[in-house]
């Protein structure tokens, strides 16, 4: 009995020195994340089952850190430090997916309504609007043909994207979250904005006309890349590939998506690396239907 009650009293001032130090709040079935060390995060996966991530049909919980983990620079550099970066960005890139599948149900909602010869309400109209805008759709076109042109174009751009090439690509540009941008701007990909004093500036000069782009929290970070690659034109040879298998009844996959960029120029050097990461951390099984899963 000494035993028990030594170790529920252990166990209750291990928890009592958890709550002082990360700062976590639930919310509509995730755990939204402000502050946490790398040794707490890891007990709190294991807490929720969130141990592995390779393997097919994932059950990834709602946990979602705004910022790497308070200590992330001091943890130990190698392949536990990586795959705990992994973890941290899945369930994120997941929800920044179910906000793009929420986009891409609306825009096809009145896709069928044009289908079916019905008049689009102004409201439709302006949601068509700026959503062509926020995915680099343009048309001249000014009469009646204008929206179903740019609902073209959305569709092929407004879609979701496999899991495993966001992830790699983070890890390659922000060298596992270790980097400056990284640390001091939540800039997992070297995104840069030119001609003006807003983000960063490079260290390697100071006096650059570009500066590193920052974000408010990791989610962000991930949704401005994210459209990054469906929207900039380095990137429609991989968004008419999904068009591509979409029309097939398929989904797109990591390895697919490499395979793309080997016959892009744009795209040639940063493919090798993709690859490799994805493939030596089985980072292509998070493409086969993961879902996130409420909190309880």
């Amino acid at each position: 009995m000494k035993i028990k009650f030594w170790i529920i009293l252990l166990s209750f001032f291990f928890w009592v020195q958890t709550a002082s130090s990360a700062s976590l709040n639930k919310n509509d079935g995730a755990l939204i994340i402000s502050k946490i060390s790398t040794a707490e995060l890891q007990d709190l996966f294991a807490r929720y089952n969130f141990d592995e991530f390779d393997r097919m049909k994932l059950k990834v919980p709602r946990i979602y850190l705004k910022t790497l983990p308070s200590d992330w620079k001091d943890f130990p550099e190698g392949n536990i430090k990586n795959r705990l970066f992994i973890k941290i960005l899945l369930p994120l890139v997941l929800k920044v997916n179910e906000q793009i599948s929420k986009e891409r149900a609306d825009l096809e909602k009145i896709s069928d309504k044009l289908s079916a010869h019905e008049e689009l309400s102004e409201k439709e109209k302006k949601f068509v609007e700026e959503k062509a805008v926020k995915y680099d759709v343009f048309t001249p076109a000014k009469d009646e043909s204008r929206i179903p042109v740019l609902l073209l174009g959305l569709m092929e751009n407004v879609d979701v994207l496999p899991p495993s090439i966001i992830i790699a690509a983070a890890g390659i540009y922000s060298d596992w979250g270790t980097s400056r941008l990284a640390l001091e701007g939540n800039s997992l990909f070297r995104e840069e904005l030119w001609y003006t004093d807003e983000g960063l500036a490079p260290n390697e000069n100071k006096d650059s006309e570009y500066r590193y782009k920052t974000f408010k929290d990791l989610e962000e970070c991930l949704a401005s890349y994210m459209l990054k690659m469906n929207s900039h034109v380095n990137y429609k040879s991989i968004r008419y590939a999904r068009k591509v298998a979409r029309k097939m009844n398929k989904r797109l996959y990591g390895q697919q998506i490499v395979a793309q960029m080997l016959f892009d120029s744009n795209l040639q050097n940063i493919s090798g690396l993709i690859n490799y990461t994805f493939s030596y951390y089985k980072l292509h099984k998070t493409d086969y239907y993961p879902e996130l899963e409420n909190i309880r």
